[in-house]
C-alpha cells in the first residue's frame, strides 16, 4: 500500500493526476493528424489536458538511393 501511495505521489508530481482513471478524465480533447507527401509522412497527436497541450510528432522518411 505504502509503495501505491508513493507511485500515485511521483504520478501527480511528474503528471499532475495521481492514477490512471484522473489522467484518463483529464484528456479532454485529443487531435490526430496524419500527413502525407512523396517523400514523407508524418503523424502528429495533440493532447489538451487541461493545463496545458501536449504534442507528439513522428515524421518518417524513406531512405534514398
Amino acid at each position: 500500500q505504502v509503495a501505491g501511495f508513493n507511485l500515485g505521489v511521483l504520478m501527480r508530481a511528474l503528471v499532475g493526476c495521481g492514477t490512471p482513471r484522473e489522467r484518463a478524465e483529464a484528456a479532454r480533447n485529443v487531435f490526430l493528424f496524419v500527413i502525407r507527401t512523396d517523400s514523407a509522412t508524418g503523424i502528429v497527436i495533440i493532447v489538451d489536458i487541461g493545463s496545458a497541450p501536449a504534442m507528439l510528432a513522428v515524421i518518417a522518411a524513406p531512405e534514398l538511393d
